[in-house]
């Protein structure tokens, strides 16, 4: 019988008061025994944490992205190309030009360089010549007296050869300078004793014949200053007067050629030389050796000047464009001819003293619009321009104009705070 059927809470003792006794208690051993008879309870694991971290990804990869776009912003540059309008129109032109402001002219300027040249040459003339080389020594004197050597004194160089001293001279004494002799000297041209090829000598040491024997013969004696030159004997070489012309013509020719491009490197900007007024004059000559002497070749040297006349290169097209079809109704202040020096120049009547000439010119005028890049860039910056059709119709004088951002990726990011960036690079083509 299953004690806890048995029990009615309702039954009360006699006594009328609840005893323990009353109480049935489930007996340990039935607990027990129930609680090994049901499974063990399992512990599931906790799912992965999936969403934080898609999260921790998502927020990278935005840093990311910021940085990126920060990064491309900052160091955007944005490139303009700009091409002009360039259309033709023919020119022939006479033009009035004088150097007095205010008469209605076109004023001209003139300006000169100095400007000297040299070259060495060959000399090519041939004469039959018997002439004695020369050539300066120094004569020096240890003795503690005067020496005294009179005209045709020998002097002998080292290979035995003879020069004489063409006339009477005194070689000072030595003397003491902190306890050191420095010997007098004396400098001498002297002339070999016969005529030949073989008087030509190199620098050398000479003695005195006469001193021989004597004392001084070690204590007086000659150097060469400069080499023997000069000695000759039947045809020789020499440079002829027709040599000399022909190294003028030669330096005069190329410095005739180059005057123009030396007057070009030094001319104010905006100016504009006429190039047929570009000339040389020449000033001084000087060779060496002299005509008539025996050489192989000389050394030619030319001075002078450059010379020309410029004019306003605005002015010039100004009056080159009056009349002209081509470019009626527009504003030529915003006008260049791209191909002035290409055209043909001729200048009557001028001289670089002259006060006025007279200039014709003519042939196809490429005429182009003059772009100003920082009115370009100022035009972009103030308007926060990011398309091409803006500046064509902002600036009528150019053909083409094209706007490329590095990096491309910040183009949206341009568009959307309406800004350019800080770095512009106008390209003209």
């Amino acid at each position: 019988m299953n004690n806890k059927e048995n029990f009615n809470p309702n039954i009360v003792p006699s006594s009328g008061k609840r005893i323990i006794s009353d109480v049935i208690v489930t007996p340990q051993k039935e607990i027990a025994s129930r609680f090994f008879r049901e499974p063990n309870p399992i512990i599931k694991p906790r799912a992965p944490k999936r969403r934080i971290g898609q999260k921790k990804a998502f927020f990278s990869f935005m840093i990311l992205l910021v940085f990126l776009l920060g990064w491309g912003t900052l160091g955007a540059r944005m490139e303009v190309i700009l091409s002009p309008k360039i259309v033709a129109a023919p020119v022939d032109k006479a033009l009035a030009l004088t150097k007095i402001q205010g008469n209605g002219k076109l004023v001209f300027r003139t300006l000169s360089l100095p400007d000297a040249r040299s070259g060495e040459f060959k000399a090519t003339e041939k004469k039959s010549q018997e002439s004695r080389a020369e050539g300066i020594v120094v004569i020096f004197n240890k003795a503690k007296e005067s020496q005294v050597l009179i005209a045709s004194t020998r002097l002998e160089s080292s290979d035995g050869k003879i020069y004489r001293i063409p006339r009477t001279i005194v070689v000072p004494a030595s003397k003491q300078e902190g306890g050191k002799t420095i010997p007098g000297s004396v400098e001498i041209t002297v002339m070999a004793d016969k005529t030949g090829n073989e008087y030509n000598l190199g620098l050398s040491d000479f003695t005195l014949p006469g001193l021989k024997g004597s004392p001084k013969y070690e204590l007086v004696f000659g150097r060469s200053k400069t080499e023997m030159r000069g000695g000759a004997s039947g045809e020789q070489t020499v440079v002829g007067k027709s040599d000399v012309k022909e190294a003028a013509a030669q330096l005069f020719l190329q410095a005739g050629r180059e005057a123009a491009n030396l007057l070009l490197n030094k001319i104010p900007p905006g100016e504009f030389l006429l190039p047929p007024s570009a000339e040389y004059a020449a000033l001084n000559e000087n060779l060496n050796p002299a005509v008539g002497a025996i050489a192989e070749r000389f050394k030619f040297t030319m001075e002078g000047e450059v010379k020309g006349a410029t004019v306003s290169r605005g002015e010039l097209e100004k009056a080159l464009f009056k009349d002209s079809p081509v470019v009626s109704g527009l504003d030529i202040s915003k006008l260049r001819i791209k191909n002035l020096d290409k055209l043909d120049i001729k200048i009557i009547g001028y001289k670089f003293e002259a006060a006025n000439f007279n200039a014709l010119i003519s042939g196809k005028m490429e005429i182009e619009g003059v772009v100003e890049p920082d009115a370009v860039k100022s035009f972009l910056e103030e308007r926060a321009v990011l398309d091409a059709d803006s500046v064509l119709s902002a600036f009528p004088e150019l053909a083409r104009a094209e706007l490329r951002l590095r990096p491309f990726l910040a183009m949206p990011f341009y568009r959307w705070l309406r800004r350019v960036p800080t770095r512009i690079d106008i390209v003209l083509e």
